[in-house]
């Protein structure tokens, strides 16, 4: 079938929000297509409410079909921008250099004045405000969750740094400037994560920041990815879903999920992308059994799952246990091992991982008991936190009362 592509042509017509708030969707749209964004025929908005809008299929499209194809000179590239700054001092970094470029970036087109009115229209359109995380929200997350909370906060801290040397004449950078700060915190937010009502904003292995493909919604597994297809533009194509992809004739729309990736750890999506994890999304979710990275099997973080659904658990999850035990010399040797010991070690693999399970059930009772001190007044982010604690405290509890996982406790 012929792949139908038209200039984009879909507007809405009033900006859409509330005071500073609003997210100016009319302009963007205008905006994409002066500026030679191409979409299929088969997309338009979908206004989920809150100022929260994703892209939908208004009938399905055969598997393979490119979706959209946004020219690179829109796109925000982490090596591009670091190359016309030259300045920087490295050190000031310490983690993640890459990923400031597209930060700083952003920083420049918002309060820069001189050259940077071209980049308005997407810029406006993003999620203006965001809800960060307090002190005591912090402390009422298990450990991952308040450790990845920390490690942003972290990661802002050397970023600042990082800005507070830039040598540019047209946007500076004063650490002891709120106004610059809260800028920056922007500008960051909406490279790294968003409230719990907007879509997330992607950053690519690649590191881009792509217009519109920023408006993807996450899911796992996704139906619509990134392809090499031309150098001059970042291509998205459908790769289907579980239901009907060569049908042609449905009348049903269609939401556009794509990877945000590491799709079973739902504290990154919590603390970064701002939304609680349900199964439909994350029907996969992280162990959270932690060994060594000399254990193949742990290093496997894909593999290391439990079936959100059922409460199944990987192979994965039980060689790392068993791999952890015995530590062999070699994996040719492990497996020797494990076809000859697998049954007899069961008992013991399986008390383990009870035991694992009993403690993380713990530990988020704990968080509950902390959870349920909050107020909503001084708590922004309390309804995402309950949620994310009620979704692992489902799935452990299905892991432990899936009688499959102790064939030999019963």
């Amino acid at each position: 079938m012929m792949q139908l592509f038209i200039t984009v042509t879909f507007l809405i017509t009033a900006v859409l929000g509330s005071g500073s708030l609003a997210r100016d969707i009319s302009s963007l749209s205008k905006w994409l297509k002066n500026s030679g964004v191409q979409i299929h025929e088969k997309i338009k908005w979908k206004d989920n409410g809150l100022n929260d809008y994703g892209l939908v299929l208004t009938s399905s499209v055969p598997v393979g079909t490119v979706l959209l194809k946004v020219p690179r000179t829109l796109v925000l590239d982490s090596q591009v921008i670091k190359e016309s700054f030259k300045a920087l001092e490295a050190d000031k970094f310490h983690v993640h250099e890459e990923n400031y470029w597209i930060v700083w970036r952003l920083y420049q087109l918002k309060c820069s004045s001189g050259g940077n009115a071209s980049f308005a229209p997407w810029i406006n359109a993003m999620p203006q405000a965001f809800e960060t995380f307090t002190k005591d929200e912090i402390n009422c997350l298990p450990f991952y969750a308040r450790y990845a909370a920390e490690y942003q906060e972290a990661k802002f801290a050397s970023f600042c740094n990082a800005a507070a040397v830039m040598k540019d004449d047209d946007c500076v950078f004063d650490p002891a400037n709120s106004d610059h700060v809260a800028l920056l915190k922007w500008a960051f937010n909406a490279v790294w994560k968003t409230n719990p009502s907007e879509n997330a904003k992607i950053i690519k292995q690649t590191s881009e920041l792509v217009p519109l493909g920023d408006m993807f919604n996450h899911r796992d597994p996704s139906n619509v990815q990134m392809i090499p297809e031309d150098s001059d533009y970042v291509t998205f194509a459908y790769k289907g879903d579980d239901d009907n992809d060569d049908e042609d004739n449905s009348t049903n729309e269609k939401d556009i999920f794509i990877s945000y990736g590491q799709p079973s750890n739902p504290h990154r999506f919590l603390v970064i992308f701002k939304f609680a994890p349900r199964a439909e999304y994350m029907p996969k979710l992280w162990s959270h059994l932690s060994y060594s990275p000399t254990n193949p099997y742990a290093s496997d973080f894909d593999g290391m799952v439990f079936d959100s659904r059922t409460g199944n658990v990987s192979q994965t999850v039980w060689d790392a246990i068993l791999w952890e035990l015995s530590e062999p010399p070699s994996q040719e040797l492990y497996l020797s091992f494990r076809d000859k010991n697998l049954m007899s070690h069961k008992g013991l693999l399986e008390e383990v991982l009870l035991n694992h399970i009993n403690q993380q059930l713990e530990e988020l009772a704990t968080c509950r008991e902390k959870i349920s001190m909050l107020d909503s007044g001084s708590a922004p982010n309390l309804d995402i936190i309950r949620q994310h604690n009620d979704f692992l405290t489902e799935v452990f509890t299905k892991v432990k009362n899936n009688p499959d996982n102790w064939t030999m406790m019963r």
